[in-house]
């Protein structure tokens, strides 16, 4: 009977032991997943927060280009550069650029070879 007792309180030890280490292997593997998930959510943070903090510095130089296009200097300025405004007394000059000239010759030129007798003409 002491064997039996002695075998029953093994087998009952292994079983206990088995169990219990299933459950603290488990336990442990959902800590890693947990702190791996921990870390990736910090580091996504950090990133939204530097893309945070390049979004708000962009927004202040919007606003500062804002509010400088809106004093009279600035539109006096670009309406100048358009050609639009001119002070009394002043003129205005316009000046074409040459190269569309130069690439409609060049073209006429390409366009006429000596065995398309039908380009000779034009």
């Amino acid at each position: 009977m002491i064997t039996r007792k002695s075998s029953d309180n093994k087998v009952f030890l292994i079983v206990f032991v088995v169990i219990f280490g299933g459950i603290i292997g488990f336990l442990a593997f959902q800590n890693v997943k947990i702190f791996q998930k921990r870390s990736e959510l910090s580091r996504r943070a950090q990133e939204l927060r530097s893309q945070i903090e390049q979004l708000e510095s962009k927004r202040h130089q919007l606003q500062a280009s804002i509010s400088e296009s809106q004093t009279t200097e600035y539109q006096e300025k670009v309406l100048r550069e358009q050609g639009l405004y001119k002070k009394p007394g002043e003129d205005v000059v316009t000046i074409l650029e040459v190269e569309a000239e130069e690439e409609s010759q060049g073209r006429e030129q390409q366009e006429k070879t000596w065995w398309a007798p039908w380009t000779w003409f034009k």
